[in-house]
């Protein structure tokens, strides 16, 4: 075959003594290349930056989401897309609990756990539209949903049932009983969380910045008890990091 297509541009009599060798070498050399790449080589997410790649570099990477102005210390993202400065539409964070930690190369296997007991939070910061503070988020979406008046626990949330034939049949919503000034009750957290019979429960929260981006933070069901404490530091290190990128302007 590689004869008759290399016949109808050269005349066989013209052949160099070495092209066929050479072309069957080529192709060999090259569907290895070829394969080296598929199995070994970079993938997608790779070229992309979204691969997980973590840094103890803490020099600040300033980012914009959603038309919010971020100064980020590069220790806290998890890619190196969330690394590149400039205008995103989501960035990948993440800390470990209780003292939202960023990585170090002395705690990278605690950063990769995620068993139940995992002390890993992961953030996400998107562009989104998005203007129903929690209460009406409550109201209008999950209560729908909800099987019966929910109880009160010991760590002052009210947990609810979602009924087992809704979308949300295998998770508990939270609500915290926030205090305060009619302006912070209107935004008690929201905690969505696997039931505890799944195999490994996961909780996530999620809050707005302004009304074009959105938080949204993940842990392990095991540290719901020291929802108030998250909840707060979550918010604090999110002011941080916006404070910081105002001062660089």
């Amino acid at each position: 075959m590689i004869k008759r297509l290399l016949s109808r541009a050269v005349p066989e009599e013209e052949w160099p003594v070495w092209a066929l060798p050479s072309v069957i070498i080529g192709g060999f050399l090259l569907s290895g290349f070829l394969f080296y790449l598929f199995y070994f080589g970079p993938g997608i997410r790779d070229l992309q930056g979204m691969a997980y790649a973590p840094t103890d570099d803490d020099d600040r990477v300033r980012v914009e989401i959603g038309g919010t102005l971020f100064s980020v210390p590069a220790h806290y993202t998890r890619n190196g897309r969330t690394r590149r400065s400039g205008q995103l539409d989501h960035a990948s964070l993440h800390v470990l609990l209780p003292d939202f930690s960023p990585w170090r190369e002395d705690r990278a296997e605690a950063f990769l756990d995620t068993g139940i007991l995992s002390k890993l939070l992961t953030i996400n910061i998107r562009a989104t539209a998005s203007e129903m503070p929690e209460e009406r988020v409550f109201n209008a979406i999950y209560r729908p949903y909800i099987d019966g008046s929910g109880d009160v626990t010991d760590e002052g949330l009210q947990s609810f049932a979602f009924r087992a034939d809704s979308p949300y049949g295998k998770k508990q919503i939270f609500r915290g009983l926030k205090t305060g000034s009619a302006a912070e009750r209107q935004r008690p957290p929201l905690f969505i969380c696997d039931i505890v019979k799944h195999e490994n429960p996961t909780c996530e929260s999620r809050f707005n910045l302004g009304t074009s981006a959105q938080v949204s933070y993940n842990f392990k069901r095991v540290h719901l008890a020291q929802w108030e404490s998250i909840d707060r530091n979550m918010r604090e290190i999110i002011r941080n990091f916006r404070a910081a990128a105002r001062r660089q302007n």
